[in-house]
Parts: structure tokens; sequence; C-alpha cells
């Protein structure tokens, strides 16, 4: 291979190339590519190798190869992902998470050509790869047809992740370093990042260890429907139709994600063609998510808190009759205005360990075994606080009153009690006196770029006086007091995968039938078992003092509308012969247990908010230690509807061939999978009181087994050498997200005051499980043309055609009467859940060119290069829209564009990248509706500039998503209007770093 710019780096930068490589040449030739001849210059190397991997491939494949050890093209492996064609990825927090090959979630993801676990990916079919330090990977291949050298296949595709092992880097030592400090433009923290390598071998056997240690504080800002928080809208109201959510969020929120990776590799030649491998692969993850702002909410109660005053009539009738509004402006009757803090901490860990005895002596025959072990731990906690503005003095009923044993009303001044005493010395408390004493009447404004809030200044009584305003008390630190302190929606997922694999290759020396040229065939057997718990964390009150259970009765809620007189455990006292429960949760000071901050900067994505006061999100870190604290214990109480075990055995059997005829080569197989499925369900009970969580009411065990024959064929045919044609046809298959199978039923509720204060109501039922429901199935075919016209040049455009042959959608399962928390049937209300989907499509047209001027040209123009593409790719789902129109798979957008322009001479390397995707669907039936929720277009800009200082050290500069994007969501009124949802606004980083080679 010629050196384009006269110079060459040390050949470990080779390796990365060659072990990315070698995962495709490997099965279809026995010389492994001779590292010497395979050079790596940063930017153009890495597209010269991408085009290497493309043209070398008897299926359709493409490859990130990174352009030094530690250093993709992107700063995470899923955002450099982006940059392949049909290939489109999801950020959370502002970073690539998951990735879509062909519009479907459904993707393979293998570690060095097998399955692994990461936890990430416990139970689902799509992997979330934040947990993945980029700098551990020499490369990504994606498979968009089916190859059956690989252990598994997506549905639309399979990628491989791509480690270094000792034997692809120099004899002797190699040893590289790299040191990053990261800054967002919001948060302004400075986060440190590590990495490094050493390897070590000779002729016959090598070792390697790579790590890697991060920190980053990602920030971004919100505003919008509260369901980004609190997850509970209702739709409609009053006797028009239009978007009328419990409440409107505006936030700040900055992910904390500490990373750790370590990699180590060791090989082995045996001798008499035995070779042996072994790796472990480890990483971990302790993410704090924490959001704090402000809600303006009808505090849960009725829908009539908002008035439309500017709309448009979309036309389309409602069940009552009357149309659906379009609404740009609102006159809001504020029941509820308070801050909140949110913060979900995740602590993750996965292990894999991969043994490999391979042979091969140069003869006929090849072979290999190969054990993988994995097991993963993820704990998902999440702790929650209201800081509650109002002082619950008009239309407050007396039942719902914050009572409280004498002994804790005897903390509080003689006058903030309030009405009559208990016979037992309880009394009624103000929970909150300087808080504001009306309802707020606000004005949203949704017509332009950003929701704009107005009558924050108007005077409102309350417990600051005459002349006060709203903008007044929420400026005033002890006008709050904690509305709630939760943990809801906890989770501990443990997972354990065993792989068993055996395969081998016998090359001909004559062609049989003049054009069979390989034959190859491998059996497998993978284990893999999960379990799910998800969990609320529950405390204790009034144990002997006034509970009805000596221990006393628990709550989910502790909050301060939480009365304690509902049927299975009641804590209070008689008043005036009347029973009165006790509140939960007494007034509290927002800086009673725990730090406070003030909140004023909402970013661009919202005005006219006064700053607010809330309990800084840090406190939370640790919610359990927390509100053990606070309330002297603090417990699991699983959510059976949530929580399940799931066991998936496959057992395989993979036979296929080469074959070579004139100007054409391929292969041709079948995969043969047996599964079988093991599922553990919770039966619900009746609902525990004083919270939304069901009583676990037992098991109940179920098992699914199928088999699917899996035909697979890949052509090539070579007019001349620059040009390749390419067809692929295959069958897939590929489970679903375990929790499709496992989940149990779930059960919703909300507040009825009108059977009772205190009293919650069943308004629908959710079944998250069946284990009867098939697989992902699909039949694949496309069609491509491949010209290479240099080292780093090429060109090629691809059809492709998915028929999704079954998948899951959700739906109406059927409708059942349970019981409210009163113990009274009242309804039938629907259960919704997984059911099998009708069938679907995907296809589409993939253009792409990468040009390496250099490939052309000498001079300054020869150190540019481009490298874009182009993917048209509408999907249909079979489900329609309310006026019939056919709906998009979720997430999945019709066009996306990538363009990426470089520069590299002898010492500066320079690169900028733009991407492009049209509005994605993100929930086709929102709140029951019948209306989608999508996402707009969204274009992202990213840029790197690095200078060798010395031929072993480099100074580099990164900037991600430069231009600030902001992505907004709306609400489509089946194509005759668009209502706004919310908005998120991720922040530019910029990361300076030095990396060294020895």
């Amino acid at each position: 291979m010629s050196n384009q710019f006269g110079f060459r780096k040390k050949s470990m930068a080779a390796a990365i190339a060659a072990m990315t490589m070698s995962s495709v040449t490997i099965a279809q030739s026995q010389e492994t590519p001779a590292l010497e001849e395979v050079t790596v210059l940063g930017v153009r190397g890495a597209q010269e190798s991408a085009v290497n991997l493309k043209r070398d491939s008897l299926s359709m494949v493409d490859g990130i190869v990174a352009e030094d050890i530690g250093k993709l093209p992107d700063v995470t492996v899923v955002d450099s992902l982006q940059r392949i064609s049909g290939v489109q990825i999801k950020r959370d927090a502002g970073e690539g998470a998951t990735a879509n090959i062909r519009g479907l979630p459904q993707v393979m993801t293998l570690l060095n050509g097998e399955q692994y676990l990461t936890a990430g990916n416990l139970g689902g079919a799509q992997p979330t790869l934040t947990d993945i330090p980029s700098q551990l990977m020499g490369g990504v291949n994606v498979y968009k047809s089916a190859d059956l050298s690989n252990a598994l296949n997506g549905i639309t595709g399979t990628l491989d992740l791509r480690t270094l092992r000792p034997m692809g880097l120099d004899e002797g030592f190699t040893s590289t370093v790299a040191a990053e400090m990261a800054q967002g433009d919001y948060t302004g923290e400075t986060d440190p990042s590590v990495n490094g390598l050493v390897s070590w071998r000779n002729e016959t056997m090598g070792v390697l260890f790579s790590a890697s240690k991060s920190e980053a504080n990602l920030g971004n800002n919100y505003s919008g429907i509260s369901g980004g928080v609190f997850g509970n809208n209702d739709w409609g109201g009053g006797g028009k139709n239009f978007n009328a959510p419990h409440g409107y969020d505006s936030f700040n929120r900055v992910v904390e994600r500490n990373r750790t990776g370590m990699n180590l590799a060791f090989e082995a030649d045996l001798g008499n063609g035995f070779n042996v491998v072994a790796e472990g692969f480890y990483t971990e993850l302790e993410e704090h998510n924490r959001a704090v702002g402000l809600n303006i909410s009808n505090r849960w109660q009725t829908l009539d808190w908002l008035t439309p005053t500017d709309y448009t009539d979309t036309g389309i009738a409602g069940n009552n009759g009357e149309s659906w509004l379009s609404v740009d402006e609102y006159d809001v009757h504020a029941q509820w205005v308070n801050s909140f803090t949110v913060n979900r901490t995740n602590t993750s860990d996965s292990k894999n360990i991969n043994l490999e005895l391979n042979y091969d002596n140069g003869g006929n025959f090849r072979g290999g075994l190969r054990a993988i072990h994995g097991d993963a731990n993820r704990l998902s906690m999440n702790g929650q606080a209201q800081g509650d503005l109002s002082n619950w003095r008009d239309d407050t009923p007396k039942q719902l009153l914050p009572f409280y044993p004498a002994d804790i009303a005897a903390l509080y001044d003689e006058d903030r009690y309030v009405g009559d005493v208990g016979e037992n010395g309880g009394r009624f408390i103000d929970p909150n006196p300087l808080g504001y004493g009306e309802t707020p009447e606000l004005h949203y404004d949704i017509s332009g770029s950003h929701p704009r809030w107005s009558g924050f200044d108007n005077p409102i009584s309350g417990g600051l006086g005459a002349g006060a305003t709203m903008r007044d008390y929420m400026a005033n630190l002890d006008s709050y007091a904690v509305a709630a302190f939760s943990s809801e929606g906890n989770n501990e997922s443990d997972a354990t995968l065993d792989v068993f694999s055996a395969k081998g290759s016998y090359d001909f020396d004559q062609a049989v039938g003049g054009f069979i040229t390989k034959v190859d065939f491998g059996l497998r057997r993978s284990d893999r078992q999960v379990e799910i718990e998800q969990f609320h964390l529950f405390s204790r009150f009034y144990a002997g003092n006034g509970a009805t259970d000596p221990a006393g009765c628990e709550a989910q809620w502790k909050a301060i509308d939480v009365v304690m007189d509902q049927d299975q455990c009641q804590a209070g006292e008689l008043v005036n012969g009347e029973f009165q429960g006790y509140t939960v949760n007494r007034p509290t000071k927002l800086y009673d247990y725990n730090n406070v901050i003030f909140v004023d900067d909402y970013g661009s994505v919202t005005s006219g908010l006064p700053g607010v006061w809330a309990i800084d999100p840090k406190e939370f870190d640790d919610v359990e230690a927390f509100q053990k604290r606070v309330f002297g214990d603090a417990y699991r109480v699983i959510v059976p509807g949530e929580s399940y075990d799931v066991g998936l055995v496959e057992n395989s059997f993979t036979l296929s061939a080469d074959f070579e005829y004139g100007i054409v080569t391929g292969n041709l197989g079948l995969r043969v999978i047996d599964t079988e499925i093991s599922v553990r369900q919770n039966v619900t009970g009746d609902i525990k009181n004083y919270g939304d969580t069901n009583i676990d009411a037992g098991d109940v065990f179920s098992k699914n087994s199928y088999t699917d024959v899996l035909p697979a064929l890949n052509l090539t045919a070579a007019p001349y050498d620059e040009l390749l044609l390419r067809f692929a046809a295959s069958q897939n298959m590929m489970p679903l997200d375990l929790g499709w199978y496992g989940g149990g039923l779930d059960i919703n509720t909300s507040d009825c005051p009108e059977y009772g204060y205190g009293t919650r109501c069943v308004t629908s039922a959710n079944a998250g499980g069946n284990p009867e429901l098939d697989p992902w199935r699909s039949t694949n075919f496309d069609v491509a043309v491949e010209y290479y016209f240099g080292g780093a040049s090429m060109a090629n455009l691809a059809l492709f055609h998915v028929d999704i042959d079954s998948f899951v959608v959700g739906g109406t399962v059927e409708m059942r009467e349970f019981a409210d928390s009163d113990g009274v049937v009242r309804r039938s209300v629907p259960v919704t859940g997984p059911v099998e989907g009708e069938g679907g499509k995907v296809q589409g047209v993939e253009l792409g060119a990468k040009l390496a001027f250099g490939d052309f040209t000498d001079g300054l123009l020869g150190n540019f290069g481009i490298d874009t593409n182009y993917t048209y790719s509408p999907s249909s789902s079979n489900d329609v829209d309310k006026k019939g129109n056919e709906l998009p798979f979720y997430d999945t957008s019709e066009h996306q564009f990538n363009f990426v322009a470089w520069y590299q001479d002898e010492k500066l390397q320079a690169r900028i990248a733009y991407n492009y995707r049209s509005d994605r669907l993100q929930d086709g039936n929102v709140g029951g509706t019948g209306f989608q929720v999508y996402q707009e277009a969204t274009n992202y800009v990213d840029a790197q500039v690095s200078y060798d200082v010395t031929e072993e050290v480099t100074v580099f500069l990164n900037g991600s998503n430069i231009t600030g994007e902001i992505e907004n969501y709306y609400i489509d009124y089946a194509g005759e209007a668009e209502q706004y949802h919310s908005q998120n606004e991720f922040e530019p980083r910029y990361t300076l770093g030095v990396r060294a080679r020895f």
C-alpha cells in the first residue's frame, strides 16, 4: 500500500485497521493481512481502511476505524456510528446512546464477533452503549446483510465492536497514553479523562492491557409537558378537545457520568497449528441524572385549569363531536406552582470473559472452540422532592389539612395551629404560612420559537402581605414547604450469559462442482438469564403512636397531602367524634434536611419564568441513605407488574459454502436456531395504601419455544477491478426485549376525591409481558453498486427492502374490572400491553461517496477529503393515524444526510462533520388520543483539529454539537396541524487533550 504523504507512523496504528478488517477477511481467506503492509495515517488512513473493509467483504459491511490507538472519530462509539449511511442514533444527555440500522432498533451487537453483556443491555434487544468507553475500541463493523460467520444477526443489521489484540501490534513493547480536559458551555465543569494501552509480544505470544477513566458533566435544558419528569399526563378537557396535560416543566439537567473500562488480552501460539486467545473486558458506569427546576400544574386534579385563548380548529372531531384544537396560547389557572428536584442515579458494571482455542496448521481444515461468560448488574435509584409555594388556606378541604399527633404538633408555634384539637391532643398545622394564598393566574404562549410565560408580576394574596407578587414568593426561601419526598421507579437488574461454540472450515483443493471453494459449519449454545426487580422505597410512620399496625403504617408517598385514613392501616385520632388521619409528612422547610440552590437559568428554551429555590439534586445521590436519615427507615417494596425473570436458551447450527464462478463470488448457507424461553411473572394483588404499588400475590411460570430456519445469500460480481455489484437476501430472527415476555400487570390510578379524600381510582392497566409472543422476524433484500477509484476513494449506491413478518406493538388486550383503593369496583378499564403487529416494511436507498483528493492530485488540494452519504428510508408499521395515514416505525427518520470534510498534512489534521435527520415518531398514541408525538428534524455539527508536535506526541481539540442544537417535539394532528410538546437544549462541548505514543 503506497504512502500518500511520504511518511509513516508506527505500525501499532496500522494494527487498528488490521484488527478491524480481520473479522471479515479471516472467514474468507487463510491469509491474514500483513501488518507491515497496512498504514493508518489519521483520518485519511481510517477512511482508506474503511474502504478496504467494504471492498474485501462478501457481505454488505461498513466500518469505523480508529484514527489512532484510543481515538475513534467521535466522542462516543454511537456518535461515530451516525456517520455511516443507514445508521440513525438517539442521544441521551447530548451523547449518542443507541443506534438504529435502516430505521429499526432491532440491531444485534457483538464484541469481537460474539454476543456479550453490557449493563445497558440486560433485557433489551437494542443495547445502550453509554457505558462503553470509545477509547478501548479499535473499530466497529456495521453489517447490513446477514453474515453467517457472525454468531448472530439482527433484523436490519449487526454491530461488531472490535478491541485490539497483542499479536496485531509490533514485536516488543507498545504503549500509548492520552489525557483530556472537556468542558460544556452550560455546565462550565472541567471534566478529566485519561486512557492508555501497554502491549508486549514476541513471535509466539503477547499480552495487552488497555484502560480508560473519564468523567463528564453533560448539561441540557428542558421545557414542556411534565411527562418528561413525572410521567403522568391526561389529554382533552372541558367541552372542547385540546392538549391539557397535568402540568408543564422547565428545568435544567446535568448528567454526570463516570466511566471506567479495562481490556486484558493474551494470545499464544501453542505449536502444531494451535493458538489460544484469552480476553477480559470490564466496564463500570456511575451516572447521576440531576434535574432541577419549576413545575406548574393542576395539582393532579381537574383538567379545566387551562383555557385556550389563541388556537386553530384542526377539523378533526373528538369523541364528543367537538373538533380538536391546536392551541398557541393558554390562560393558566395554576393550581400548583412548585419547584422540583429529581435525581436518577445509575450504577452498573459488566464483565465479559472470552476463551478461544483455534486450529490452523496451513492445511485444508481450520477450526476453533470458544467459550464466553458474562455477568452484569445495574441499579437505578430515583430521588425526588417538591417545594410547595402555596399556603393551603384557600379551597383546601378540612380532611386534607395536615394533621399531626401532639408530639409533632408541639414542634411548631401555636400561631400555626388551625381548627379543633383531637382527643389525644392532635392538631391541624398551617403547613406553609408564608406561601401564596390564592390560585395564580398565568399565561402560557407557545406560538413562537419557545414557550413564554407571563403573569408572575401580578399581586397575589398570601403570607408576604399586600402587594407581593408570585415573583416575590418564588424568590423568598421561607415561602417554600416540602410537598413530598419520594423514591419511585427504582430497579435492579442482574444478568448472566454463557455461550459455547464450535466451528470449522474446509477449503477444497479443487472447487466442488467447479464453483464451491469452501464450506463452513458451526454449533452454538447460549444461555441468557435476566432478573428484573422494579421497586419503590417505602417507610413506616406512627409506630406506637396511633397506627393500627404496631410497626407503623407504611407509605410510598411521603407527602403533605397523604392522610393515613385508608383501610389496610390507619393512623390518627378522633376530632369532634370523627376520625381524622394523620398526615404522612410533617411541615418541612425546604432547607430542613438538605442544601438548597436558586435556579434562574432555564436556557433558551423558555422565557418569562422567575427563579425558584429547590433542593440541591446532589442530596439524592444516595437517596436510600437520605430517606433513612429523614424518616428512620426506607426499604424496597417490589412493583410486581414490572418485576420478572426470563431465561433465553438458543441452540443453533450453521452451514454455509463459499463459491466462485467467473466474475461472481459469494456464499450461501443457513442457520437453524431452536429457542426456549422460560418466564416467571408476578401476580398483582390489591393496591397498597398510601401509594400506587400493587401487592405481590404470587408467581406464574410459563414457557415458550420456537424454531427458525434462516437462509442467507451474498453475491458479488466484479466486471472489472474497480466495480463491484452486490446482491443479498436473507431471513432473520431476533428475540424481543425480554420485558415483552416477562412484564406482569401494572394498575394505574389517579385521585378521585368525589369518593372520599385520599381515594385513588383505577384508570387503566398495563400488561407488561406476554410469554407467547413471537420474536421479530423479517425477510431482507439488498442490491448495491460500488465503484472504487483510489486507495481511499469510492462511491456506492444501495437499495434495500425489509419485510417485517412479526413484531410487537402496544394495544388493548382486554377490558377488566379492578377495585379502587377503597375496595370498591366501579368500572371496567382497558388493559393495554404487547400484542402481535400485522407486519410492516422498511425500504429505501443509500448513496455514499468517500473522496481523498490525494488519490487524484498532488499539492495542497491533495491534503483534503470528504466522506458523505444520504439515506432515504420510508417505513410503514401498518398502523394509522386518525385520518388513515400510515405511520412509520418508531424512531425512524425518512431522510438522513452526513457530510464530513477533512484536511491532513504531515502535522496538522482537521475534520468537520455534519449530521441531519428528518422528523421521527416518538409516541404513536400519546395519552390515548390517537395522535402522535414527533421529534422535528435535527442538525448536529462536530469538529476536531490535531497537531503532531513530534512523531510521538499529538495535541488535539474536539468540539461536539458546536451549534447548540435544540430538539423540538410536537404533537401531530394527522397532518392537519401541529401542537407544541417540548424542547431539549443540549450544550456544546469542547475537549482539549494530548496523546503520546511510545
